[in-house]
């Protein structure tokens, strides 16, 4: 079987965060400021509802008002990919209707969150879900967030399922690039990486694009990096991948979607409230990366 993918899945697509109001609802207005910030940077691509955007703390239809939103405000000028997660088929489905209504490329499919369902399980839910689906599948490997579908299953999908024609692998596992690496030379699937402390070692082992929450704060760094590789200039490459892994090593014991919402800040974008209240030993922490970054971008 050979799968056919869009060449607009190449390329950096920032994972959007979700500003949110005090009582938890999406601060609309922040939003479009950071897609605005976004696109003034040279962003081509914009990933909606994935674990940066916290999708678990927003209701299905703030999720669809979020992809409507987003493409009215981009205007046909940055590719939109938007993440359908759901604890039900359904809800699914409903979100996969309203990313085909706005002009989405691509779907992105995590496994459930929650209840603890086997593996075997999984895979059925994950093939039946995503043949009925409107728009192409990337299978959303992330399991530190959610149940572990396994690669060997996603790549079994990927070969058997028509409308699943990728992946994004955000496990930050390593040895998941040498897999998929071998997986390509079977099968055309899309790769995109998900950790951006592996972003040079993925490209270099087949990836086409890269999702990142990352690009959403510093998009200038994301961009330069994926340009030297397009470049074949591996040494500046790896130069700015240094530069990135700092930023990831400062912001370790920060939950990710905090560390863009606080990067953000940082460059003056209000980002309203974070989930959940802050004790003294994270605000240091915060406070800490904070003034860091406006170090890195400032001087």
């Amino acid at each position: 079987m050979i799968k056919h993918f869009r060449r607009e899945l190449a390329g950096v697509f920032a994972a959007l965060p979700t500003p949110f109001g005090s009582t938890g609802e999406p601060a609309w207005g922040a939003l479009d400021s950071v897609v605005d910030f976004g696109l003034e940077r040279g962003l081509k691509g914009f990933c909606l509802g994935g674990a940066t955007s916290e999708y678990p703390a927003c209701s299905i239809d703030h999720r669809i008002e979020a992809f409507e939103r987003v493409s009215r405000r981009t205007k046909g000028r940055a590719q939109l990919i938007c993440a359908v997660g759901g604890e039900h088929a359904g809800q699914v489905q409903q979100l996969a209707r309203a990313a085909a209504r706005s002009g989405a490329i691509a779907l992105l499919l995590p496994p459930p969150v929650f209840l603890p369902y086997a593996q075997d399980d999984l895979v059925d839910f994950m093939a039946q879900v995503s043949v009925d689906l409107p728009l192409p599948v990337l299978l959303y490997h992330i399991p530190q967030c959610t149940r572990d579908l396994g690669m060997a299953n996603i790549l079994r999908l990927i070969a058997t399922v028509p409308n699943i024609i990728g992946l994004k692998d955000s496990s930050g596992d390593k040895k998941n690039l040498v897999t998929i690496g071998q997986a390509q030379t079977q099968t055309a699937l899309a790769f995109m990486i998900g950790s951006d402390d592996m972003l040079v070692e993925a490209f270099e082992h087949g990836a086409v694009g890269a999702i990142s929450g990352i690009a959403s704060a510093w998009p200038e760094l994301i961009l330069a990096l994926y340009e030297a590789l397009r470049a074949g200039n591996s040494q500046q490459a790896r130069a700015l991948q240094t530069r990135l892994d700092e930023f990831i090593l400062r912001t370790r014991e920060l939950p990710s979607p905090w560390t863009v919402k606080l990067a953000l800040q940082a460059r003056g974008l209000d980002m309203g409230t974070l989930a959940w209240p802050m004790g003294s030993s994270l605000s240091q922490k915060a406070r800490a990366f904070q003034d860091w970054f406006t170090g890195q971008i400032t001087g």
